[in-house]
């Protein structure tokens, strides 16, 4: 039996007026059709302007796939990891450093190669 790809979902929203139940939801879609295993979902409501030294969940986040070693973290839209482009990059680096791609549903987007080797993108 093959094993199933095993993801990571984050979701933010910038206030706390907003609800990510939306983003969620599409994104548990996006992994039940491509048969993954959702491992765990972290979600968060704080500006994505913020540092991510002020972000307590994308930190955990971090933290977690680091321990983990989860194929690959699922977010709905760029701007939901990070509004700071320094840190967007620096979550990429992070993430591909430790082997995890990094999924964009909105865009089509994935950081890694099946054979985890950065994608030209």
């Amino acid at each position: 039996m093959e094993e199933r790809t095993k993801v990571v979902i984050y979701a933010r929203v910038s206030t706390s007026a907003q609800d990510y139940t939306r983003q969620i939801t599409e994104l548990r879609k996006y992994a039940k059709k491509q048969n993954f295993e959702i491992v765990k979902e972290f979600s968060e409501k704080i500006s994505g302007g913020k540092k991510i030294e002020e972000r307590a969940d994308i930190k955990e986040l971090l933290d977690f796939v680091k321990t983990n070693k989860e194929d690959k973290v699922v977010v709905y839209e760029a701007s939901r990891l990070s509004r700071r482009q320094i840190d967007f990059l620096s979550i990429i680096e992070q993430l591909t450093e430790l082997g995890v791609s990094l999924y964009i549903l909105q865009s089509g987007l994935e950081t890694l190669l099946p054979d985890r080797t950065p994608s030209p993108i």
